[in-house]
Order: structure tokens, then C-alpha cells, then sequence
């Protein structure tokens, strides 16, 4: 008998110890990786810390995320707009100018699941709303009432 290998037991043992190496190299990376649970409420800031997390490792953002992240702020602009309206009723502020409440029906009859965009009109109504010292008091008062944190 022969003490030699044959080829295939020669081969077997190669890719045996390629195998070997890729799974130390992995160990070694795990040693590195940290798991991390970001609990909180709605609104509380968690895709926010992990987006800054991004930006501080220099992650970049690829345009399809970019455009998702641009519609959500607008969807945001409206929710937070839409909320100081029911809170101008609730906390019984008056708008400045009367226009502005043709406006603010306008705005709370919007979908904001359907915001794609912030253009006109729509931008000039958001900003004469947000000018109006009525949503500037409403907005000084919003610990009476939720509002987003992005709201300003």
C-alpha cells in the first residue's frame, strides 16, 4: 500500500482549507460587527440616527433612496401643516389673514399618503399658512398638541 494521496483526496484537501480560511476571515469580521435594537415611539428619531450614522461613515445615498427620503419630507410639510390647522380650531387662534383659511380647507383635504411633490400651488399655500402669525403662535404652542419633531 501507499502512503500518497491520490489526486482527488489532494484536491478535496485544497478546497478543504480555502473553506477553512473564508470561515476564519468571517469569524474575524463578526468580531467587528455590533447588533444594535433602536427602540422608540413613532417620530422619535430612530431612521434619522441611523441616516446620520450613514452620513458620518460616508455611506452613500443611491438616487432611488434620495427621492423616497424628498417625498416623505414633503408628506411631513403637510402632516405637520394639517395638525397646527386642527390645532388652530382646537386652541381657538385666529388666522392674521382671513385668505388663509380657504388655504388651510385646501390643505387638510389633501392625502398626504398621495404628496409626491411640493410645487405650486400647493408651495404658495404652505408658505402663506407657515407666514401667518396665527400658525407662527399655534406653532409656538405645539407642546399642547402633537407635532412632529420635523416640523419646523
Amino acid at each position: 500500500m501507499s502512503c500518497r494521496l491520490s489526486e482527488d483526496k489532494k484536491e478535496s484537501r485544497r478546497i478543504n482549507k480555502e473553506i477553512e480560511k473564508i470561515i476564519k476571515a468571517d469569524r474575524k469580521k463578526m468580531n467587528y460587527v455590533i447588533n444594535l435594537l433602536l427602540l422608540g415611539t413613532a417620530g422619535s428619531g430612530k431612521t434619522t440616527f441611523l441616516n446620520q450614522m450613514r452620513i458620518i461613515n460616508k455611506d452613500e445615498f443611491s438616487n432611488e433612496e434620495k427621492v423616497s427620503y424628498t417625498k416623505n419630507v414633503y408628506r411631513n410639510i403637510f402632516m405637520a401643516m394639517q395638525s397646527m390647522i386642527k390645532a388652530m380650531e382646537e386652541l381657538e387662534i385666529s388666522y392674521s389673514d382671513v385668505e388663509n383659511i380657504g388655504r388651510a380647507e385646501l390643505v387638510s383635504l389633501i392625502d398626504c399618503d398621495t404628496i409626491e411633490t411640493l410645487k405650486d400651488p400647493f408651495l404658495s399655500v404652505i408658505k402663506c399658512l407657515w407666514n401667518d402669525v396665527g400658525i407662527q403662535e399655534c406653532y409656538s404652542r405645539r407642546n399642547e398638541y402633537y407635532l412632529i419633531d420635523s416640523a419646523e
